[in-house]
């Protein structure tokens, strides 16, 4: 049995580059594998919309992972089976820069998804692509679903005109919520501003009404909090 060496990849790869891959690759291919790959994409559009726990919703993200399936698997069947079209594609996509921020993490992971459907449908594996995203839809729901229930976190932000007070309202803060720390305090002539990291049930933010009827309380605002204090 002859051994294949790395040089006889790189002429058949010249080969078939010279004579061209529409005999491989036909158009029913390219459009089966493509609407495979659209299918998916809105089955992770579905499920992204679904088990969205962010604070603002980007519909236009949702939509680039739909796209990201579609291209990433027209960019798979142009380079499989020929290695000098992997490699300039490579170098291609290497001088490309994605500048924009994801920041949430779960985004990241959606994207990654997204990929490797497109990937899977690129060379023609519809039962990893198609298992697989029932497989991980099945997870993120299980995931999202058992955090019902739990504790939300928010930012409080009292100003109080009488410091006096101060002791006997985040002694009453502390007995409404499941957890109350203080973040930051700032003193000044007008009064005294405190930041509070609190924890309540899902809805349950009926003590900030007992909080504005208080006299020593001159604002309280509660925010949405993600561990970021840069993000608030």
């Amino acid at each position: 049995m002859d051994q294949v060496t790395f040089a006889d990849v790189l002429q058949k790869s010249f080969i078939a580059m010279s004579m061209g891959s529409t005999d491989r690759i036909t158009t029913l291919n390219i459009l089966l594998n493509i609407s495979m790959s659209f299918l998916i994409g809105m089955f992770i559009f579905y499920i992204y919309k679904k088990t969205y726990q962010g604070v603002l919703y980007q519909r236009s993200f949702n939509i680039s992972l739909v796209l990201a399936s579609t291209v990433t698997s027209m960019i798979i069947m142009t380079i499989s089976g020929n290695l000098i079209l992997s490699l300039g594609m490579v170098g291609a996509l290497s001088i490309v820069r994605f500048r924009t921020p994801v920041k949430d993490s779960m985004d990241l992971i959606f994207l990654f998804w997204a990929i490797s459907v497109g990937i899977a449908n690129g060379v023609g594996y519809f039962n990893i692509s198609i298992v697989g995203s029932i497989m991980i839809a099945i997870f993120m729901l299980l995931l999202t679903r058992s955090g019902k229930g739990v504790a939300d976190t928010f930012l409080l932000v009292l100003q109080l005109s009488d410091t006096s007070k101060e002791e006997n309202i985040l002694g009453e803060i502390q007995k409404q919520t499941d957890l109350c720390s203080i973040k930051s305090k700032t003193v000044s002539d007008t009064g005294t501003e405190i930041t509070l990291e609190v924890k309540v049930k899902q809805g349950q933010t009926e003590f900030m009404n007992s909080l504005q009827a208080d006299a020593g309380v001159v604002r309280a605002t509660l925010v949405s909090y993600d561990q970021d204090l840069s993000s608030v």
